[in-house]
């Protein structure tokens, strides 16, 4: 089901492809290939691969760096993530 940006709540699933900005803070729990420009976080070109959560992963070393913020763009991938933070409560919003 689509449904607009402003109407995501915390706990939705939304799917992750090539060339999207992500409208809410999330974490990658399904995806192939995903790499984010995170550029409006961190001062120079940030490009970041991301891995999703894997059952299984007990330490950081396994599963690096899950999250998606809000307003990255996906470069390349596609996946799918739970919405974990909307509007003020997102990173974006510091």
């Amino acid at each position: 089901m689509q449904v607009y940006i402003h109407e995501l709540v915390v706990g939705d699933i939304i799917l992750i492809e090539t060339g999207m900005r992500i409208p809410a803070d999330c974490i990658l729990f399904d995806g192939m290939d995903i790499v984010a420009d995170e550029t409006i976080y961190n001062e120079g070109n940030t490009l970041i691969n991301k891995k999703e959560i894997s059952k299984g992963d007990e330490h950081h070393r396994d599963n690096p760096d899950p999250f998606l913020l809000t307003n990255s763009l996906i470069t390349s991938g596609s996946g799918r993530a739970v919405v974990a933070a909307v509007g003020k409560h997102t990173r974006y919003s510091d």
